[in-house]
């Protein structure tokens, strides 16, 4: 009796060893796949990592490309082939309302841009006198600094009316001011200009 249930627990025992074995032989591709799909997800894991940071580079670029043709945009400035005059006093006139009493814009012949007088470039020399509120001539200085084409101020001068000036006419405003404003516009040698334009506003 003894004998035989040494026997019935060796052969358990091999039967439990044959099932383990069995069970590793067909267990042990899984295991490996499973090591090797955890090893590839660790990968894209990282390569999705590595693709964020890609992008937030790329976006952080593309926002200082913008900044930077914003700012370029501000101080740069374009010489057109043409004068462009009737582009210029557009930009120049000021619409009439109790601030503005009178501007008048005269266009002159177009001049050598540099002072050594050669290359491509001229100038058109533009005079603005004006009688009008300081902000109203502090306009037309602000819209030709920002226009798109190089408009460089030469002179400007501003002062009040006299008493003798008022007395001719109607009485010296308390707040308009007479000024003058040179200044000139720069392009290429291309259609220089052979009249001399006015505008009134």
């Amino acid at each position: 009796m003894m004998h035989a249930s040494r026997t019935s627990i060796a052969l358990f025992a091999t039967s439990l060893a044959a099932v383990g074995g069995a069970a590793g032989f067909l267990l042990w591709p899984a295991l490996a796949a499973s090591d090797a799909r955890t090893a590839e997800c660790g990968r894209l894991l990282s390569q999705a990592a590595r693709h964020d940071e890609v992008a937030a580079e790329r976006d952080r670029m593309r926002s200082g490309l913008a900044e930077a043709r914003t700012a370029a945009a501000r101080v740069l400035r374009t010489i057109p082939a043409a004068a462009e005059q009737a582009h210029l006093m557009r930009m120049l006139a000021v619409g009439a309302d109790d601030g503005m009493g009178t501007q008048t814009i005269v266009a002159g012949d177009a001049v050598p841009a540099t002072p050594s007088g050669n290359g491509a470039l001229h100038a058109v020399p533009v005079t603005i006198d004006m009688k009008a509120t300081f902000a109203r001539v502090m306009e037309v200085l602000v819209r030709a600094e920002g226009d798109r084409r190089l408009v460089r101020p030469i002179r400007i001068e501003i002062e009040r009316p006299s008493e003798e000036k008022g007395a001719r006419g109607a009485a010296p405003s308390d707040n308009l001011v007479e000024a003058r404003i040179e200044l000139d516009a720069v392009y290429g040698s291309a259609g220089v200009p052979q009249q001399q334009g006015e505008g009134e506003r």
